[in-house]
């Protein structure tokens, strides 16, 4: 994503997979993160030093700062072995985050919501992002 997304108080943008096109308030908050998607954009301006929002820097393989979304998923694994915590089963992957940003978006906004926000056509794909995998707690 880049900044020049950014318009008229909105993100614009279309996804990779899909093609879903989204267009996203900048007062977009997931209360259980205490975030507001322009604060996200906002941290992400202090840190780029090019036009997208997530980058490495201007390098000799990526003379725009661009990242490859392969990059970006081997960086995560890098800075999940960084941190040091131990995980029993298998450790969480980059994609994981949108898994649980659904979870999340669908507990706070509703089911619909979080089928759009992620952009699938399909009610039964997203379930399969919206699983917990049994995971959750069994209430007493």
């Amino acid at each position: 994503m880049r900044f020049d997304n950014v318009t008229e108080g909105r993100l614009q943008l279309e996804q990779g997979k899909g093609g879903a096109r989204l267009s996203l308030p900048l007062d977009l908050e997931l209360a259980a993160t205490g975030l507001q998607l322009r604060a996200v954009i906002d941290r992400c301006r202090l840190a780029s030093t090019t036009d997208f929002m997530i980058s490495a820097g201007i390098r000799k393989n990526s003379p725009d700062g661009s990242l490859h979304p392969d990059g970006l998923t081997k960086k995560f694994v890098t800075a999940r072995r960084t941190a040091g915590i131990e995980f029993a089963d298998s450790p969480p992957t980059f994609h994981e985050i949108r898994s649980l940003a659904g979870r999340l978006y669908e507990r706070e906004k509703g089911k619909e919501f979080a089928q759009k926000l992620l952009g699938h056509k399909s009610e039964a794909m997203t379930g399969k992002y919206l699983d917990s995998r049994g995971k959750e707690y069994v209430m007493l």
